[in-house]
């Protein structure tokens, strides 16, 4: 049996870019533990903010979140009127969520902060402009996902 070297987890895309992810939200993750919203939560938050109104189906795959999770994280927001669910205008049995008031105002609150941790993580860190990685991510993204559309088809 070959020795185990460590190269696999060092050289691994998913593996490095979950491990950065941890590294860069962690002073975020404190943000919201202090504010009381759970990391499902800000997810189906900051999703509402950027995409509007959502059905819990589109809202489940935008927030990366698996269908249980986003439904136990609308209810939780819903109670502290955050969001509110409402039925299709078109087909009654789907419902959407937004944002209310208090939820928008809450979103706004939680990305300022997170882009403020953001930078000033980058920044100690030394990492300057990264927008070549992020046009390079979303490229590899929309591949992706033009190749998992083929694949379902």
């Amino acid at each position: 049996m070959p020795a185990l070297t460590g190269d696999f987890l060092d050289s691994y895309l998913p593996y490095l870019l979950r491990q950065t992810d941890q590294a860069l939200s962690a002073g975020f993750y404190d943000v919201l533990a202090d504010r009381g919203v759970q990391r499902s939560e800000w997810r189906v938050i900051a999703v509402l903010r950027e995409r509007g109104s959502l059905s819990v189906q589109d809202l489940t795959t935008t927030a990366l979140s698996p269908q249980p999770t986003v439904t136990h994280a609308v209810a939780r927001l819903e109670k502290r009127g955050l969001v509110q669910r409402f039925r299709g205008i078109e087909d009654k049995r789907q419902r959407f969520v937004s944002l209310t008031r208090e939820g928008s105002e809450l979103a706004e609150t939680l990305i300022a902060e997170a882009r403020r941790l953001e930078l000033e993580v980058l920044d100690q860190c030394g990492a300057g402009d990264l927008s070549r990685l992020l046009d390079g991510l979303r490229v590899l993204h929309t591949k992706l996902d033009a190749r998992s559309d083929r694949e379902h088809v």
